[in-house]
């Protein structure tokens, strides 16, 4: 079980396969000990953070940001040209769209073109990151990774009447900026880290999300 939750954590952190999940030779301790080659000492997420060169570009006037500059810069390279600027009205509903999964409302474009200040697009993605919908649209996509379902799939499709625990704990996450590391542990192992926590106790319904078969064979 152990050596299945690490692989499972390597790949969801993105750190480098070690070698070896366990020491072949016995242990000082009750911790298994790890060799780390050079080579994966040398991954870039051990690697200290290098801002890099901000490329030249031939219309630096189109460029809002840096890094509108590596991407006209590729297009340079390509002999494109960027496309002309959406108006207010095409990107409050792509905002809405991508953050809360439906088309904002007409009051709530109508006050967004006419509102010149310098912050009320900052205001705007803020209400959006704010709005309950905002978990509900992005829990989805781990749900999907989960392979999250309210049956147990295969011929008989059995109900899971208390599936909805752990949609429920993703929603919350996602809305409450859950750090990513305590959020992929509770999914693991949160009856063992935090017992107490309902939140944490509704995390483990990860472990069967999946479709399970309901005939058992020996």
């Amino acid at each position: 079980m152990n050596r299945h939750l690490g692989l499972l954590l390597i790949l969801l952190t993105g750190l480098p396969v070690a070698g070896r999940l366990a020491a072949d030779e016995p242990a000082a301790t009750s911790f298994p000990r790890t060799r780390i080659s050079d080579d994966e000492r040398d991954h870039w997420s051990f690697r200290p953070l290098n801002p890099g060169r901000v490329p030249s570009t031939v219309k630096p006037q189109w460029c809002r940001n840096p890094v509108d500059r590596f991407i006209l810069a590729r297009l340079d390279e390509n002999g494109l040209v960027p496309s002309a600027r959406a108006s207010r009205r095409i990107l409050i509903r792509r905002a809405h769209f991508s953050l809360l999964g439906m088309p904002p409302s007409p009051e709530v474009i109508g006050r967004l073109e006419t509102d010149r200040s310098p912050t009320a697009w900052s205001e705007l993605v803020d209400r959006m990151l704010a709005s309950p919908h905002y978990g509900q649209r992005w829990a989805r996509h781990w749900m999907d990774v989960a392979r999250f379902a309210e049956s147990g799939g295969f011929e008989h499709d059995d109900d899971r009447p208390t599936a909805f625990h752990y949609r429920d704990f993703l929603v919350a996450a996602f809305n409450g900026d859950m750090p990513f590391d305590r959020f992929v542990a509770w999914q693991l192992a949160g009856d063992e880290l935090a017992p107490k926590d309902p939140l944490a106790l509704m995390a483990t319904g990860f472990l069967g999300a999946g479709v399970f078969p309901s005939q058992l064979t020996e």
